[in-house]
């Protein structure tokens, strides 16, 4: 009996080391590897509750939903009580929203994105009973208020989606906090700002907010500017500048009417990212809201760094056809009149094209070429 407990025991520290070393890979971004560890370690240990959870956390990331969720549920169905799994599972579900929403075009899909958001609210809800202390917790709940607003404005901003089978209602003046979701929203910011001053990715998101709350109002400008303060808030807090927001803060200035402003933090954005194509537009539109003398320049510049992207963009779809050997029939020399440099960049070194680098011209490629 004495050995096998002893076994038993070392059999749970295998499991442990295995799961703590692909905790390491997902907080590095090598989600295929810590999902390969975290599946060791349950080999070995079946009832590891923190190892489900957490492959359900690295699943999350890749928005592979259906073994995500189920990793989630088979954590808390060990551990009622987890609310670190609760909350990350309902933060999952608005990233999933998110994912989907390019493929949101019918009444249907639209009503299944409140399903997906209400269902992570729920989760969020359960992990907040469970962490009331948790800054994190409320500041995600926060998150999926903040995504059910917008889910709930967007119908209304652009009536010529026709997301429901009712005729949908033109945008009308509301109240001066928005609906529910847009209160509980902020009402969940505020909290998580309570119990973490110095949050900087609540700033940002509660500016998301409050300007969707501007976007319904008579005189947008005051709700903006009031949104533009917590995104600078939101810059000031962020000390070792991890968060992405200089080019969202530019959107919102420029939003708001406050070129220079918006031109400044555009600037920023692409010192950071000089590959940030939006940050680069915010600056031709504040220069020729400004009149000033270069916007002609920087218009046309800018037009020539859009086209560039649209061609990378346009060669990675088809890059990812040729990936899941959808690409047939056509040659790579029949691309080639309409490639960036980037783009030719791609084509040349990236290993997805080296099986059509040498294919030649068919003869109706040779017509059009």
């Amino acid at each position: 009996m004495a050995d096998e407990g002893e076994d038993r025991n070392e059999k749970r520290k295998q499991s442990k080391r295995l799961a703590q070393e692909g905790e390491v890979r997902r907080k590095n971004g090598q989600y295929t590897d810590a999902i390969r560890l975290f599946t060791e370690a349950l080999e070995i240990d079946g009832e590891y509750a923190w190892a489900y959870a957490h492959r359900g956390a690295a699943r999350a990331a890749l928005d592979d939903w259906e073994p995500c969720c189920a990793d989630f549920k088979k954590a808390v169905e060990l551990k009622p009580d987890y609310g670190w799994a609760y909350a990350r599972w309902g933060e999952a579900h608005r990233t999933h929203a998110s994912h989907r929403l390019g493929r949101t075009d019918t009444p249907p899909d639209w009503r299944e994105q409140h399903a997906i958001i209400d269902r992570g609210i729920e989760l969020l809800e359960r992990a907040a009973e469970l962490s009331p202390g948790s800054a994190r917790t409320f500041a995600h709940r926060g998150a999926a208020y903040t995504y059910k607003y917008w889910l709930e404005v967007m119908p209304r901003l652009l009536p010529a989606l026709e997301l429901d089978n009712r005729p949908t209602p033109a945008p009308v003046a509301r109240s001066s906090r928005g609906s529910d979701a847009a209160a509980r929203a902020l009402q969940d910011l505020d909290k998580a700002r309570e119990l973490n001053p110095r949050y900087a990715w609540v700033c940002a998101f509660k500016a998301c907010v409050l300007a969707l709350i501007a976007r319904e109002q008579p005189d947008m400008t005051p709700g903006l500017l009031e949104a533009r303060d917590c995104m600078l808030d939101a810059l000031a807090l962020d000390a070792d500048k991890r968060l992405p927001i200089h080019a969202a803060t530019a959107k919102l200035l420029s939003c708001a009417g406050t070129f220079r402003e918006s031109i400044a933090s555009a600037f920023r954005a692409t010192e950071k990212n000089p590959a940030d194509v939006f940050s680069r537009y915010f600056i031709a539109v504040g220069l020729k809201h400004l009149n000033d003398p270069l916007a002609p320049v920087v218009i046309d510049h800018t037009r020539k760094v859009l086209e560039s992207t649209r061609s990378e963009i346009d060669t990675m779809l088809r890059g990812l056809d040729v990936l899941e050997g959808r690409e047939v029939g056509r040659s790579i020399a029949s691309m080639r009149n309409n490639l960036s440099v980037e783009a030719i960049a791609l084509v040349a070194f990236d290993p997805t094209w080296s099986d059509l680098r040498t294919k030649p011209l068919s003869p109706r490629e040779r017509r059009e070429a």
